[in-house]
C-alpha cells in the first residue's frame, strides 16, 4: 500500500516541486504534454540523485538540486528537514552515514601533482557533516602529514574512541614526490580519522608494490594485498605482515579485496582466471581452508555490507534491471516484498537500514524519469520523496525498450531503443549513441541525452556492442582487438536492423558519443564511410597510440596491458593502430564533425580533440571544436551538460534535420 506519512519526505517533495528557475513552471503546470519541453530541462543535474539512511533507518540524508542550488539535506524520518547545506559546485560522487551522527560525502576534483606524477588527476576526497554541530568540514585540508586527497576509502569502523573513517593517503614527505617514487609507484598509507576528535592517525605504511588493505574494527589491518605490475602477481596476506593466503596472475590489475566475508575472520576478494573471468571468493584469514566461490564477478554490480559489523550481506545482480539479493532469508523476503509493491516498474534499491525495516528505492519505467520512494516495512507504506527529473509529464517521455539485433557475423547485440513520443515509429531519423568504457553498458531507462534527441523527433539507439560489460566474459572478450573493427560495425549493424523493420531511414543517421563513444563517433565517419550524416565526439580518443603513451600508464602497467589487449596492439607505437585511429584518417572524414572537450579532462586529455581539429582543418573538412573551460571527463557540472546538450542537438539538427513540419523548429529555446 502506497501512502504519504513522513513529514521529511513531504517537505522535500515540496522543495523539489518548486520551479527550477524563476520563469519556469513547476511539474504541475508544465507546458502542453504534446509539445517538447525546453531543451535545457534535459540538461539539468538530477533534482535528487543520492539518498542515504542511517543504520537504524531513523535519519535520512539526500543530495538534491533545488532551484539550481546543490543542497545536502538531512533530517529525522517523521520530522521536519533539520539541515540544509549549500554544496556549491562540489562534485559529489557518493553519500553515506557513519553511525547516527555523521554524513560523509565523497567528492572529486582536478588536481595537479606535478610532472613526476603525470600532472593532472581527478582525485577523490571526502567532506564530513557533523549533524550535532551542523558543521561541514574537510578532514585533511589542514594536514601537514598527508596530501589533501583520498586514494582509497574504507568502510567506517568502530574504535574505543568512537567511529573512525579510514582512507588511503599519500604522505607529504620529500621522498613521496621524488623521481624514484615516480618510477616505482605511489607509497600509500592507511590513515584513520577520528570523527569525534577530528584527528588523523596513520595505522599502516605501504610499500611500492601496489599495497591495499582491509581495515576492521579497532582499527586493525585484517588483510593486505600486493600487485606486482611487472610479474603480474597478485597476492593476498593475513593482517599487515602475516602469512600469504592466496596468489594468482593478474595482468590487468583487476583482482582485489572487496571486504569482510559473511562471518568474522573471513575475507572477501575477487580473482580472475586466465580467460579474464572474475569470481567472488571467500576464505578464512587464518588460512585453515581453501577459498569458496560465492558469485561469478560478471553477475555482480555492487556488494552490500552491514553498516555496523562490516560483514558481507548481499549483492546487486547485474541485468537490464539490476536485482538486490540478500544472504539472510528474512531480509531477502523484505526485498522481494518491496519489489512487488511496484509492479511494471524497474526497482533499484539505493539505501536501507541494517535490518531493512526502511528501504529507499528508485523506480523507473514507462513515463517515469526516476522516482525515489521511502518504504516502511512495518507500516506497509511507501512515500514518494522526490524525482530525478521533475518537470516532465509522462506523455512527454519517449518510450524505452530493449532491442536485439544480429551483427554481421551473427552475434546477438543487445541494445536500448528510445523513440520519440507522439510519433509513428516509421521512417524516423536516428541517432546512434554508443556508451563509454568501452567495457560498460546501457540500461533500458530514462537517459537524459537520449530523451533530448527523442523529444526532437529522433529514434535513439544505444547498442551494447561486443566488449560491453554485463553479458559474460566471452562477450567482453569478443571485443578484444576489435576497436574500429567489429565493435564499430556492431553499431552500423544496428542502423541496418532498424531500417530493415522500417523504424528508421538509414539515410538520416548521425552518431553521438562520449569517451569511447566519442572515439566510435569519429571512427564512424573516418574508419567507416557512408553510414552517418554527422558525428558529435565528446571527450574522444582520436589517436590510439597517443592514448597508450599517456604518462599514467608508465606507473600502471597493468592498465597499459589491458588497453593494448582491447585495442589489439603490441606496443605504444603500433602501426596497425593507425588504420583505426581517426586522427591519422582525418582526410577520409565523409561527414561534418563536432568535437567537444573539457580542459580539465584527466582521462582523455584535450590534446586529442585539439590535434584532431587541426588535422581536419588542414584537410579542409567541415568541423566545429567546442572547448569547455573547467569541464572534466564525466560531465559532472550542470553548466557542462547544458553546453554539451545545446551544441550537440544544434549540430545534429543542422546536418540531419528531423523534419517535424507539424511543430515549430525546436533547435532553439523560447
Amino acid at each position: 500500500m502506497i501512502q504519504n506519512t513522513f513529514i521529511f519526505a513531504l517537505s522535500l517533495v515540496f522543495l523539489l516541486s518548486q520551479p527550477l528557475f524563476a520563469d519556469e513552471a513547476a511539474p504541475s503546470t508544465v507546458v502542453d504534454s504534446l509539445q517538447p519541453p525546453a531543451l535545457s530541462l534535459y540538461g539539468h543535474l538530477p533534482s535528487l540523485d543520492m539518498v542515504a539512511l542511517s543504520s537504524s533507518g531513523r535519519q535520512q540524508a539526500m543530495l538534491a538540486t533545488i532551484q539550481d542550488r546543490r543542497l545536502l539535506v538531512v533530517g529525522d524520518v517523521g520530522k521536519e528537514i533539520a539541515i540544509k547545506v549549500d554544496m556549491g559546485d562540489i562534485k559529489a560522487r557518493d553519500l553515506y552515514w557513519v553511525g547516527e551522527r555523521y554524513v560523509v560525502v565523497i567528492t572529486s576534483s582536478t588536481q595537479n601533482l606535478g610532472m613526476f606524477y603525470g600532472y593532472k588527476y581527478e582525485l577523490l576526497n571526502l567532506v564530513i557533516l557533523d549533524t550535532k554541530s551542523k558543521d561541514l568540514y574537510w578532514p585533511m585540508s589542514k594536514s601537514t602529514k598527508v596530501l589533501n586527497a583520498a586514494f582509497g576509502i574504507h568502510p567506517p569502523v568502530m574504535s574505543d574512541e568512537g567511529w573512525l573513517q579510514c582512507i588511503d593517503t599519500l604522505p607529504l614527505s620529500r621522498n613521496a614526490f621524488s623521481r624514484e617514487s615516480w618510477i616505482s609507484g605511489f607509497e600509500l598509507e592507511v590513515s584513520c580519522i577520528n570523527l569525534d576528535k577530528r584527528r588523523l592517525t596513520v595505522i599502516a605504511k605501504g610499500r611500492k608494490d601496489g599495497s591495499g588493505w582491509l581495515v576492521g574494527a579497532g582499527p586493525t589491518i585484517l588483510a593486505r594485498e600486493t600487485q606486482d605490475n611487472i610479474r603480474t602477481d597478485w597476492e593476498l596476506y593475513a593482517g599487515n605482515h602475516g602469512d600469504r593466503l592466496f596468489k594468482s596472475k593478474d595482468p590487468f590489475g583487476r583482482n582485489g579485496i572487496v571486504g569482510q566475508g559473511r562471518t568474522e575472520g573471513t575475507v572477501l576478494f575477487v580473482s580472475h582466471d586466465r580467460d579474464g573471468a572474475g569470481y567472488l571468493l571467500e576464505m578464512p584469514l587464518d588460512g585453515s581452508s581453501e577459498p569458496v566461490e560465492l558469485y561469478p564477478e560478471v553477475n555482480v554490480d555492487r556488494y552490500v555490507f552491514n553498516k555496523i559489523t562490516g560483514l558481507f550481506s548481499g549483492v546487486v545482480i547485474s541485468g537490464d534491471n539490476p536485482r538486490l539479493e540478500m544472504i539472510d532469508d528474512k531480509l531477502e523476503a523484505r526485498v522481494r516484498g518491496t519489489r512487488k509493491a511496484f509492479p511494471g516498474l524497474n526497482v533499484n534499491f539505493e539505501a536501507a537500514s541494517d535490518d531493512l525495516s526502511r528501504i529507499v528505492v528508485r523506480t523507473d519505467g514507462a513515463g517515469d524519469t526516476g522516482t525515489w520512494w521511502l518504504v516502511d516495512i512495518a507500516k506497509g507504506s511507501a512515500v514518494e520523496i522526490g524525482w530525478r527529473y521533475p518537470g516532465f509529464k509522462a506523455s512527454q517521455i519517449g518510450p524505452v525498450t530493449s532491442f536485439h539485433y544480429a551483427a554481421a557475423d551473427g552475434l546477438d547485440i543487445p541494445a536500448v531503443l528510445t523513440l520519440p513520443p507522439h510519433r509513428e515509429a516509421k521512417n524516423l531519423p536516428v541517432v546512434i549513441l554508443p556508451h563509454r568504457g568501452p567495457e560498460s553498458r546501457d540500461y533500458p531507462e530514462f537517459n537524459w541525452l537520449a530523451q533530448a534527441f527523442a523529444s526532437r523527433g529522433y529514434a535513439v539507439l544505444q547498442p551494447n556492442f561486443r566488449g560491453s560489460s554485463g553479458y559474460g566474459v566471452g562477450f567482453r572478450n569478443a571485443g578484444f582487438g576489435e576497436w574500429g573493427r567489429k565493435m564499430q560495425t556492431d553499431l552500423s549493424d544496428g542502423v541496418a536492423a532498424l531500417a530493415k523493420q522500417g523504424t528508421i531511414d538509414p539515410n538520416r543517421a548521425c552518431i553521438v558519443g562520449a569517451s569511447y563513444g566519442g572515439y566510435a563517433a569519429l571512427a564512424g565517419v573516418t574508419v567507416q564511410q557512408g553510414v552517418y550524416r554527422c558525428a558529435v565526439a565528446i571527450a574522444p580518443v582520436s589517436d590510439l597510440n597517443l592514448f597508450l603513451r599517456d604518462k599514467q600508464f608508465e606507473k600502471k602497467r597493468n592498465s597499459l596491458r589491458y588497453w593494448k589487449e582491447f585495442m589489439g596492439a603490441d606496443s605504444t607505437s603500433d602501426d596497425r593502430l593507425d588504420a583505426i585511429s581517426p586522427y591519422t584518417l582525418a582526410e577520409r572524414a565523409d561527414a561534418p564533425i563536432m568535437l567537444i572537450h573539457g580542459d580539465d579532462d584527466t582521462i582523455v586529455e584535450i590534446v586529442h580533440s585539439e590535434r584532431m581539429a587541426k588535422k581536419l582543418h588542414a584537410a579542409k573538412k567541415p568541423y566545429e571544436f567546442i572547448e569547455i573551460s573547467g569541464a572534466d571527463h564525466f560531465m559532472s557540472k550542470e553548466v557542462t551538460r547544458q553546453r554539451i546538450l545545446a551544441e550537440s542537438v544544434r549540430f545534429v539538427i543542422k546536418h540531419n534535420p528531423p523534419e517535424l513540419e507539424a511543430i515549430r523548429d525546436w533547435s532553439g529555446e523560447e
